[in-house]
């Protein structure tokens, strides 16, 4: 009997590090993929309405637009972020008052041309991408970029512009930075846009 116990003592006694070995391991491997996680990107939400992925890097702001629903900007790494957003029956209502409503297009579609229009009053635009449409959580959106000149600076500017329709408004996503940082910020303007989420 003694023999038995102390047999399974024995091999208790080396299944103990094993066992802690593991444990060990996995958590690090669970601590890791969470500090890997953190050190791109954090959730913003916004007036319970909606939620965003920000990078860390960029800092809230209040000085880039006033009508805009959230503002950040990174000035070390030159890359901006604003949400704009309106109802979509008010928008709807006022260009149609202007005659600027075009009804062989989506909602979401004249609300690209008209955001486009009023960035081109600001800008002269030098290059401008084919639309993209896509699904982002469901909701129809549509998507390009552009460089343009804007007065007052030498260096041209990038702009990444996502429209997204909800169910109650029109957004639009727009992120920029200096042209020659266009492919430095490409991927992460493109999983800002692709991280936009109504909130139920």
């Amino acid at each position: 009997m003694y023999l038995k116990n102390k047999g399974f003592y024995m091999r208790y006694r080396l299944l103990v590090p094993i066992i802690v070995l593991v444990l060990s391991l996995v958590s690090c491997k669970d601590s890791k993929n969470q500090k890997e996680d953190s050190d791109g990107f954090h959730t913003i939400s916004v007036n319970n309405e909606y939620r965003i992925d920000v990078p860390l890097f960029m800092t809230g702001t209040t000085g880039l637009n006033e009508e805009a629903s959230l503002q950040f900007q990174s000035l070390r790494k030159e890359a901006y972020l604003i949400v704009m957003d309106e109802q979509k029956s008010r928008f709807e209502e006022v260009f149609r008052d202007l005659e600027q409503y075009d009804d062989s297009l989506s909602v979401i579609q004249n609300y690209r041309d008209a955001r486009l229009q009023i960035l081109s009053r600001t800008t002269q635009i030098t290059h401008k991408s084919p639309f993209t449409s896509r699904l982002i959580y469901g909701l129809d959106a549509e998507s390009l970029e552009l460089d343009a000149k804007v007065n007052g600076m030498d260096q041209e500017i990038s702009y990444f512009l996502t429209f997204v329709e909800g169910h109650e408004n029109v957004y639009m996503i727009m992120a920029w930075t200096l042209k020659d940082k266009k492919m430095e910020h490409k991927k992460t303007f493109k999983t800002i846009a692709e991280s936009f989420q109504l909130i139920d």
